[in-house]
């Protein structure tokens, strides 16, 4: 199973993709020195992306004080960093909204996960008041999970055997994941990421969201990442085939900063998440 795994990203055309206008996007947001206008003319050459990005910022979930009608205005009302996570928002749902049926989620369950751990992450770093960029921490939050895109398309051969040792396992499901497939969604998360040419932040945080503790480079966004999935996956948003056997890790809470009753102030912000995420996802 690992050599067809490896085949698949050898042979990058069966592989989920990103435009080649978001790519160069996602890299003119990255310099200092970005001119709206360069980024508005990059933008506006993909019609598809500037109906999306017009239409989104115009979303009560972003509330614009005054209507949005071209790209530039988008990038002047919101921000270079909001327009940035609505072209993710925008390139990433078809992907993100894929029925990932070896893990018993529908695409629309999964979205919804990645779109609330996303939201609930952002406001995380600014409670905790984290020196993070919360543009990071977001695009972190919805990409989180995105290796099980790739390893769901693998899952049915093995399905009914891997269900059986899951029932008396006592681990983490994502040893299972690599026992049978070679690699755990979260490393094919990790090389898709790499293969689309993402900073090292978000592959990280891919890598290791499950497992705080080996995150060397960005420890504190891998650790958001790791609380607010955990979070959402307790108020039954998003739980696949290992269930909630992912435990919260301390070392994340210590990074972090996170109470107990921090905790459970998150967990009550869950059903304001969601109708705010539905409004942003009902345009």
């Amino acid at each position: 199973m690992k050599e067809k795994i490896d085949q698949l990203f050898e042979n990058e055309a069966q592989l989920p993709k990103i435009s080649s206008v978001v790519s160069k996007v996602m890299e003119m947001v990255g310099k200092p020195d970005v001119v709206i206008a360069d980024l508005a003319k990059e933008i506006s050459k993909d019609p598809g992306l500037t109906a999306a990005v017009i239409k989104l910022s115009n979303s009560a979930y972003f509330r614009p004080a005054k209507p949005v009608k071209t790209v530039q205005e988008s990038l002047m009302t919101l921000g270079i960093k909001t327009v940035k996570e609505i072209i993710l928002l925008n390139e990433t749902k078809g992907i993100l909204k894929k029925e990932l049926k070896g893990y018993q989620v529908d695409g629309e369950a999964n979205w919804m996960h990645s779109l609330i751990v996303a939201e609930l992450a952002k406001r995380i770093a600014v409670q905790k008041k984290l020196k993070v960029d919360k543009d990071v921490v977001f695009t972190a939050g919805l990409l989180h999970n995105i290796g099980k895109v790739i390893l769901a398309d693998f899952f049915p051969t093995v399905l009914m055997q891997f269900r059986t040792e899951l029932q008396s396992y006592q681990g983490p499901y994502t040893d299972l994941e690599a026992k049978f497939f070679g690699y755990t969604h979260q490393e094919t998360g990790a090389k898709l990421l790499e293969k689309w040419n993402f900073p090292q932040e978000l592959v990280e945080v891919a890598r290791y969201y499950s497992e705080p503790e080996k995150a060397t480079q960005f420890p504190e966004l891998v650790s958001i990442i790791h609380i607010a999935n955990c979070i959402v996956l307790l108020g039954g948003m998003g739980i696949d085939i290992g269930g909630l056997k992912i435990p919260l890790s301390p070392k994340a809470l210590q990074n972090i900063g996170v109470t107990e009753g921090d905790l459970q102030m998150y967990y009550t912000l869950l059903p304001e998440m969601v109708k705010h995420i539905e409004e942003l996802i009902s345009v």
